[in-house]
């Protein structure tokens, strides 16, 4: 999960400074990546690494523009080892044009000297993206990515259950949550009103929301403010109602305990992204018309912010020779209407705001008792805080969490990642300071 997202960054002149000092020389291969836009005679041919389900879109496109033909590679996720594969493939002068990277990431592979900047081919038509994608795909002020897919966070809720208990209508605020919490674990045994928050994506979610970020650059230096007031309030508040015994110690969509949970009646809600609907439909069918949707919690009544969880972009790589062509091919997998249809259809809300139109997101879904979901999903994107800003070393994040939130509290984990990503940042080389 992405992803994400989602965030604002100024960074440009310490990647390059970065870039030069790790000495990563990265070049496509000039058989795999000719260039007619570049002056070489002849069609442009380009490899594309990802692990979305990309192929019928890069077919949609082949069809369609004979002179530049697009390969799609299919890899690991980024986090299960496609990012190694894409790294590697470039120092050894060997890798792809174009790759899927996810927003989190895409400061990492800046500082690897991995991604291109694409500000001068990309810039006039990022005002088709929602601006929490287009500040997600951005470093200082400079482009390196073209939003494909966001994850707008919202409730998802069983109104049978609510009914069974009494809830009226679903929490607009934190606080309400907690309330129908407590309600709910009263009168029924085993039964819990929603799921805990456990790893560091979800964390950095529920902090976007506050509209606080966990790093900063100012020059050449980062800040790192994993333990900031809004992450606190985040961790205080979860590990609160995991005390209390108010929340079920499962995941969400696709972890199994969670359906089973689910199949018992012993689970009401959870929060998670617009695509955490496809492991509802996927592996809880049978609970067709009992789901429901709904906005995300605030923490101030009417504040309306929402978050986003997931989500990635298409980069262009370092060396690639037809850097413009990519990036066409980029901006027509997240725009083009029959390929944003194609996205849809795999399971991807779009970041493209026209794409949020298409007819699949505006009607009534069946699984969700006719609701029309897509409304919650679209109102939940455009109100994701522009404010966060992802770090160069989003996997030891992601490690040192899941270890600390296995051995204390929240708030401890807050404490503990804090200090140990000040200390990976500086075993990168890099200037680095506590927010």
């Amino acid at each position: 999960m992405d992803s994400t997202t989602i965030r604002s960054r100024r960074l440009l002149a310490l990647a390059t400074v970065t870039a030069l000092a790790f000495g990563v020389g990265a070049c496509s291969s000039d058989k795999k990546d000719s260039a007619e836009g570049s002056g070489q005679a002849g069609p442009v041919n380009m490899e594309f690494w990802g692990w979305a389900g990309y192929e019928k879109i890069v077919d949609q496109w082949n069809a369609s523009h004979p002179d530049t033909k697009i390969t799609f590679k299919k890899i690991p996720s980024g986090p299960k080892g496609g990012y190694t594969q894409i790294s590697n493939a470039l120092t050894a002068g060997k890798g792809p044009c174009l790759a899927q990277i996810e927003y989190q990431n895409i400061p990492s592979m800046l500082v690897k000297n991995s991604v291109m900047d694409i500000t001068q081919y990309a810039s006039e038509g990022m005002d088709k993206y929602i601006p929490s994608a287009v500040s997600a795909s951005s470093v200082g002020g400079k482009i390196y990515g073209v939003p494909v897919d966001v994850g707008p966070m919202v409730l998802f809720y069983r109104e049978d259950l609510f009914a069974k208990y009494g809830i009226s209508k679903p929490p607009a605020t934190w606080a309400e949550y907690q309330a129908d919490a407590e309600k709910v674990t009263t009168a029924g045994p085993g039964v819990k009103f929603g799921t805990m928050l456990g790893d560091a994506g979800s964390l950095a979610s529920f902090t976007l929301q506050t509209g606080q970020s966990w790093y900063s650059t100012k020059g050449d230096s980062w800040t790192v403010s994993i333990d900031n007031p809004g992450t606190r309030k985040v961790a205080s508040y979860w590990q609160d109602l995991k005390d209390k015994g108010l929340v079920a110690k499962t995941g969400s969509a696709w972890d199994p305990q969670f359906n089973k949970a689910s199949e018992a009646g012993k689970v009401l809600t959870f929060v998670g992204a617009a695509w955490a609907a496809g492991g509802l439909k996927s592996d809880l069918a049978n609970l067709s018309g009992k789901w429901r949707v709904a906005p995300m919690p605030t923490w101030a009544a009417g504040d309306g912010k929402s978050a986003s969880s997931g989500g990635s972009a298409t980069s262009v790589m370092t060396g690639c020779k037809t850097p413009n062509e990519a990036v066409q091919f980029a901006d027509f997998l997240s725009s083009d209407p029959q390929a944003v249809k194609t996205g849809i259809e795999g399971g991807l809300y779009p970041a493209s705001k026209a794409g949020q139109e298409d007819p699949s997101l505006t009607g009534g879904d069946p699984y969700f008792g006719g609701q029309k979901v897509g409304d919650v999903y679209k109102a939940s994107a455009a109100q994701v805080p522009s404010t966060w800003t992802n770090g160069p070393t989003f996997q030891q994040v992601e490690t040192d969490f899941t270890g600390a939130i296995g051995n204390g509290t929240l708030p401890d984990a807050v404490t503990k990642v804090q200090a140990s990503t000040v200390a990976a940042i500086k075993k990168l080389g890099l200037s680095v300071t506590n927010g």
